[in-house]
């Protein structure tokens, strides 16, 4: 509903352009926030729409890489996408790194950037590449998601230990090979870095989470599974570590729970037992935000999961 009166004030906005209004020169826009009053959205619309501007209504995705990550057997395909004013200012911007490759559903949960309505985030979508098949595809990111075997407890026994293990490198490679080597390309804002994963990537999201919070300052962990893996991981936590600093938005689809497959992953119990467990703790450090979307399915919650994730850790 907030979004929704912002919309419709828009056109107002731009109506009043005439009667000089601040322009964006003028004013100072916060990036990574949405603007908090009328003399903001005034100055982004000014911007915008005056004919003589060159600030571009969409962000621009830079040329794909494919980089190796130290002691893989494959390339990722590494893909940045820069927000609208990214060339027009000399700021850092907050930085979301996204598992799976999934840019095209960040840059879908990021519609609005350009008019104000949306936080200005670099995006760094890290993966397979879109031509890579689906066993493969399977393959490669739960190797690259899961930490050893032994971690992983029984939803695992079945699985080789050799196709899994990988979470440790995967994390090293993002955070000391990937983003030293970006960050002097482009103006990352260091001080606020994101992660979102889904499914999978849920998982790594909360191996991270556990073991090494500091790699990122705000999660949006979707859908993971097996949840006494976490469990056991967090106590071992909280057996050195009487804080959790980071800002985490935890989610799953209604759904989930009444399909066999998600239900045998334990996904929506995964999500619940460990967003009780977080509660009690009571970390000091620790925001913690949780749903569960009426309606969605393992796959349907995705782009529901990081658009809202989003919006909360970047409001």
């Amino acid at each position: 509903m907030k979004l929704l009166k912002h919309l419709c004030v828009f056109p107002l906005v731009a109506s009043c352009l005439c009667y000089g209004t601040t322009t964006a020169e003028e004013k100072d826009l916060t990036i990574g926030e949405l603007p908090s009053s009328f003399e903001d959205y005034a100055a982004i619309a000014q911007a915008l729409l005056d004919p003589a501007s060159k600030r571009p209504g969409r962000g621009t995705v830079e040329p794909a890489r494919m980089v190796r990550a130290k002691g893989w057997q494959w390339d990722h395909e590494v893909r940045v996408y820069l927000p609208p004013s990214y060339h027009h200012t000399e700021r850092n911007y907050p930085t979301l790194w996204v598992t799976d490759n999934s840019l095209e559903l960040i840059q879908g949960a990021l519609t609005g950037d350009g008019l104000g309505l949306a936080p200005e985030l670099i995006v760094v979508a890290v993966g397979a590449p879109a031509d890579t098949n689906p066993a493969e595809f399977q393959r490669r990111r739960t190797y690259d998601f899961i930490p050893d075997k032994s971690l992983m407890g029984s939803l695992f026994e079945p699985m080789p230990a050799e196709a899994v293990g990988g979470a440790p490198g995967f994390l090293d490679f993002l955070v000391n090979q990937l983003r030293p080597m970006l960050a002097k390309e482009y103006r990352l804002d260091l001080d606020d870095q994101g992660y979102a994963g889904h499914s999978g990537g849920g998982q790594f999201g909360l191996y991270v989470l556990l073991t090494k919070p500091e790699s990122f300052h705000k999660y949006i962990i979707s859908s993971p599974a097996a949840y006494q893996t976490w469990l056991d991981m967090e106590a071992r936590w909280y057996e050195q570590n009487k804080d959790l600093d980071a800002r985490v938005f935890l989610s799953a689809g209604e759904g989930e729970a009444a399909h066999p497959l998600w239900s045998a992953s334990q996904v929506v119990s995964t999500v619940a037992t460990m967003a009780e467990r977080l509660t009690v703790r009571n970390y000091p450090s620790l925001q913690l935000t949780v749903k569960i979307f009426a309606d969605e399915d393992h796959l349907t919650v995705m782009p529901i999961a990081y658009t809202r994730g989003i919006r909360a850790l970047w409001p």
